[in-house]
């Protein structure tokens, strides 16, 4: 939960931009001074790291105890329980190596690894989480037995890691990875560029999206994440 609002707040910013060549590729350039040299970015950077370090301790600290513990692991909700703290990993230790996937050290490429690592992580967490809360309601409200329950355990899980993989993967292929404030997400770039809903709807003189890149990502956004974020939420 603290990686996926760490995600919604989207804090802070980057001063090292991107810059558009002739054949259309995204190269990263550096035209301030470095983060190491600015005591703000350098303070940003240390809370960011420890934020991402503590849940992901936590999660791992619970991966060993399910792992360890036979009797645990022969239940369901301990199993998704499971789920969701590798998911948590996944995205908290790649929250905190983000400044390997951006700018200046990082690339395109990197930028789009590091934004399917996170949109297939939260994804695929919020999913296991709404499953935990089926399991819970099915268990404390209609008394069904672990028996019962496992019979759906493989639909819930699969549906999760399809989400998670297909969402992360749709959005690599569609070119919506792009630097968001303190990671790559899915975000237009130019940051603030007209969209094509925009346009579609009015709101906007221009004909023609001038995004680069990440065309309808405000859209894609709250199908691939928002959503069933919101839906979990509403559900507990």
């Amino acid at each position: 939960l603290i990686s996926d609002l760490s995600l919604i707040k989207q804090v802070g910013g980057t001063k090292n931009l991107l810059k558009h060549d002739k054949t259309d590729k995204i190269k990263y350039s550096n035209n301030s001074t470095t983060m190491s040299s600015d005591p703000y970015n350098i303070a940003r950077s240390i809370l960011q790291k420890i934020s991402c370090f503590l849940p992901a301790a936590g999660s791992l600290m619970i991966i060993s105890d399910l792992l360890r513990n036979k009797s645990h692991r022969g239940k369901v909700r301990q199993r998704l329980i499971l789920g969701i703290s590798l998911c948590d990993t996944l995205t908290s230790t790649t929250w905190f190596f983000t400044n390997l996937f951006m700018p200046p050290i990082g690339n395109q490429t990197s930028c789009d690894v590091q934004g399917f690592f996170i949109q297939m992580g939260n994804n695929t967490n919020v999913l296991f989480m709404i499953a935990l809360q089926i399991v819970y309601l099915l268990t404390i409200k209609y008394n069904w037995n672990e028996t019962q329950i496992k019979k759906y355990e493989p639909h819930m899980v699969g549906f999760a890691l399809f989400s998670g993989f297909g969402t992360g993967i749709a959005a690599w292929v569609m070119d919506l990875y792009n630097p968001s404030g303190w990671n790559c997400w899915i975000t237009t770039y130019p940051s603030g560029c007209t969209q094509s809903f925009e346009i579609n709807r009015g709101s906007s003189d221009l004909e023609a999206t001038d995004c680069i890149r990440g065309d309808n990502a405000q859209i894609y956004q709250f199908a691939f994440f928002y959503a069933p974020l919101w839906a979990a939420v509403l559900f507990i």
